[in-house]
């Protein structure tokens, strides 16, 4: 969201207002007090509309989780896939062997090493995560802007 592109429209429409009223110094002042306070009123009123849009687009998408986050002092949403299918590390009750090359044995030994996760652990989320996406059809993620 960009609050400086609606904050700089303001702006100009008071001041348009303003140059109507003629060399009235009254309006001038008025107008120059109103301009001051209008950067973190609109600020506000920017954050509140994400928000608002986050609430809505969360209703939509029931299995992804939406963040509002200040980047660069503006709002973004964030849409991620939601952690609520995520397999509990304790339900495993099923045992798999499986022969893998020995190569990706290393990858995946060492897809579980960068996470900080075991071999198990690992594997179970990534197929958890992998099977919930295909299963939904919809793979969304990344960055609104409003």
């Amino acid at each position: 969201m960009h609050s400086l592109t609606a904050l700089s429209k303001l702006e100009e429409a008071i001041t348009r207002q303003v140059d109507l009223s003629g060399d009235d110094a009254a309006v001038a002042a008025a107008a120059e007090v109103m301009l001051g306070m209008l950067d973190a009123t609109v600020r506000q009123i920017v954050i509140d509309l994400a928000q608002q849009a986050a609430t809505e687009v969360s209703a939509q998408l029931p299995d992804h989780e939406i963040d509002v986050v200040m980047s660069d002092g503006e709002p973004e949403l964030r849409v991620r896939a939601s952690d609520a299918g995520e397999v509990a590390a304790g339900s495993c009750e099923a045992r798999l062997t499986l022969r893998l090359p020995d190569k990706v044995k290393e990858l995946i030994e060492t897809a579980a090493a960068d996470t900080g996760d075991s071999v198990n652990s690992w594997v179970v989320k990534t197929l958890s995560s992998r099977a919930q996406v295909r299963r939904s059809g919809k793979r969304i993620s990344g960055t609104v802007e409003l």
